[in-house]
């Protein structure tokens, strides 16, 4: 992981246990920290309130086990911006660490001559590989930096990041939970997302976001052009039966993440409303 990070062209330092590391942070202050859940000693949770109740701005991301899943949540709730899950891939850090370096600096002062105060966007999107990422970028781009704290920021993203990610695959190019679990274990899964893609009328179809804001709250309402499902039917991830699974993450995560999270229609429709939370809603 170090050699992968340093070879990115960040700079890296690593610690063997949380105590160690805690000892790094203060010397160093680094803006992003990624952090096994379960270590030795102090664990990575403990570790993460010891963080946060001195700094509120530091990224964290967490790395999580199958068997440490419902941490990950507990995490979530800690302050963590992040987490993910073993094993890893280097596709999974790296995207981490840059989206990490775009929360960084988010509390810009208000301009002079004044902002938007409300307003209503739609945004369609093509279905293509890169998708999920472009789209959650824009959708960054137009939040209010004087709407939410850093944390609440990260949290939107990640929400976003759920839900965009399964209005694409599960729904435009109609990828079950099966087939993107077999393809995650193979490591293929931009294979499958290549075949999909070949099927012009999948690849035709779009992703509309509507997104409507005000200093009261921010609505997302994410609509894809597949078949649908009836979201009641959706397992709990945490369950003991399904703790292996992957089916059902997103949208718990999600829930998790925004105060309300709704699906419409045949299910093809999410709708996500964040509260603002800073002094100036």
């Amino acid at each position: 992981m170090h050699d992968l990070v340093k070879y990115s062209g960040y700079d890296c330092a690593t610690a063997q246990n949380a105590a160690d590391g805690f000892d790094m942070y203060l010397r160093e202050k680094p803006e992003v920290i990624v952090c096994n859940i379960i270590m030795p000693g102090i664990s990575g949770l403990e570790f993460l309130q010891k963080i946060r109740q001195i700094d509120r701005h530091t990224i964290i991301i967490m790395i999580t086990s199958v068997s440490s899943e419902r941490l990950a949540v507990d995490a979530l709730r800690l302050g963590a911006n992040d987490y993910l899950r073993k094993p890893l891939q280097d596709n999974d850090l790296i995207p981490a660490i840059k989206r990490a370096g775009s929360r960084i600096n988010l509390d810009e002062p208000i301009s002079q001559y004044g902002e938007i105060d409300s307003g209503t966007m739609v945004l369609k999107f093509n279905t293509d590989i890169n998708a999920p990422r472009l789209i959650v970028d824009r959708l960054m781009d137009e939040l209010a930096p004087d709407y939410f704290e850093s944390e609440a920021r990260a949290n939107i993203e990640i929400g976003l990041s759920e839900l965009v990610t399964n209005a694409i695959e599960h729904g435009n190019l109609n990828i079950t939970f099966e087939e993107k679990s077999e393809m995650l274990k193979n490591f293929s899964l931009e294979d499958l997302y290549s075949k999909r893609l070949k099927d012009k009328k999948l690849a035709n179809r779009k992703v509309t976001v509507e997104y409507s804001f005000s200093p009261e709250k921010c609505e997302w309402t994410i609509t894809d052009e597949g078949n649908g499902f009836d979201p009641t039917k959706i397992p709990d991830p945490l369950a003991d039966e399904n703790i292996e699974s992957l089916h059902g993450r997103g949208i718990f995560f999600s829930r998790h993440l925004f105060d309300s999270v709704e699906y419409l229609g045949k299910g093809n429709i999410v709708h996500a409303v964040k509260i603002c939370q800073k002094s100036v809603c």
